[in-house]
C-alpha cells in the first residue's frame, strides 16, 4: 500500500524564490522531505494560497514556512477552516494554530505562572504613549510588538512615542543584546535540540533577516525545565513547536510559544529531521 501524501504548505513569496516557480522550501524543509521519503511518504510543497490545489489528494497539511500569513490572517484562518470541513489533517491541529495566531495568548501563559516580560496591553483602537508606560512601569525601554505578526514583522524597540491598539508594550530585556534569545525545538512534547540566536550590530532584533545569527547551542537544564513546563500549558499537544526565551539575572522569560510556522533549524542538526518526519507520521497513525 502507497504511502501518506503529505502537502509541505508554504507561502507565494518563499514559492516564487525558485525558477521553477514550484514552490521553494528552506533547507530545512528539504531535509524534512528527505525524511519523510525513507519513511514512505510522499510531499511536496505546496502554497497555502493556491486557490487550484485539491487539498483533498492529500493525507495530511503540514504547516511550515506559510510566512506570510500575518498579513492575510484572516485568509489564512479560513483556509485552516476550509480544510477541517474537508476533513483533511492538519499539522498542527487547527484549535492550536487558532490559538497560537494572536499573541494574547502570552497572557494565558502569564496566568498559569510562566513568566513573561512585563507587558502592556492595548486593545483594539486604544491609545498609549509609550514614554509614560516606560515611566509609570520603571523601564528603561519598550518593546512593542503588533498581536499579529512573525519574524518581527513591526516591532520596534521605543522608549517614547503614542502607539494604538491592538498591541503589545513590552518591557526590553537588554540580555537579548549580550546572553541572545534561545529556541528549544520539541516533537511531541519531547526536546530535540535548541539554537541560540544572537542580534547584528545595532539592533535588537535576531532574526536572520535583520542580522541575527544563530548557532547550535546545549540549553541548561533550567531552559529545558521552563520550556517543558511551558508546553504542558498548551490548550492541545503539538506535535512540533518551538519555544524561545530570554534569560536575565537568572531569570527565564517565555518571549514566543511558535506552534503554527516557525524555522526549526533542521538543517543545523540534520538528524533532527527524522524526528520531525517520525512525529508527523505518528499524527497520521491510526489511533
Amino acid at each position: 500500500m502507497p504511502g501518506p501524501r503529505i502537502a509541505i504548505a508554504t507561502s507565494q513569496g518563499e514559492a516564487t524564490a525558485q525558477l521553477d516557480g514550484q514552490g521553494a522550501l528552506t533547507p530545512s524543509e528539504n531535509l524534512l522531505i528527505e525524511a519523510l521519503a525513507s519513511m514512505g511518504a510522499w510531499a511536496v510543497p505546496a502554497v497555502w494560497s493556491d486557490e487550484n490545489i485539491d487539498w483533498c489528494r492529500f493525507s495530511a497539511v503540514v504547516i511550515r514556512t506559510c510566512w506570510d500569513y500575518h498579513l492575510r490572517v484572516e485568509e489564512f484562518l479560513a483556509w485552516i477552516k476550509s480544510l477541517e470541513e474537508k476533513n483533511v489533517r492538519v499539522i498542527n491541529h487547527p484549535d492550536l494554530i487558532r490559538w497560537n495566531s494572536d499573541k494574547t495568548y502570552l497572557r494565558n501563559f502569564a496566568a498559569k505562572g510562566v513568566a513573561i516580560p512585563e507587558t502592556d496591553w492595548l486593545a483594539l483602537g486604544e491609545d498609549a504613549d509609550v514614554a509614560n508606560i516606560c515611566t509609570e512601569r520603571g523601564w528603561q525601554e519598550a518593546v512593542v510588538k503588533p498581536v499579529v505578526s512573525a519574524s518581527a514583522y513591526g516591532t520596534e524597540r521605543r522608549n517614547g512615542g503614542l502607539v494604538r491598539g491592538p498591541m503589545l508594550i513590552q518591557q526590553y530585556l537588554p540580555a537579548i543584546e549580550t546572553e541572545g534569545e534561545w529556541s528549544l525545538i520539541y516533537f511531541d512534547d519531547q526536546f530535540s535540540h535548541a539554537v541560540r540566536k544572537r542580534p547584528g550590530p545595532s539592533d535588537f532584533r535576531v532574526q536572520k533577516d535583520h542580522g541575527g545569527s544563530v548557532e547550535v547551542a546545549t540549553p541548561s537544564l533550567g531552559l529545558t525545565q521552563f520550556a517543558d513546563a511551558a508546553l504542558r500549558e498548551l490548550p492541545h499537544p503539538a506535535t512540533f513547536a518551538r519555544v524561545d526565551l530570554v534569560e536575565q539575572d537568572g531569570k527565564v522569560y517565555l518571549m514566543e510559544m511558535e506552534a503554527i510556522e516557525p524555522e526549526l533549524f533542521l538543517h543545523h542538526v540534520p538528524k533532527s529531521a527524522h524526528r520531525f518526519a517520525s512525529s508527523i507520521l505518528k499524527a497520521l497513525a491510526p489511533l
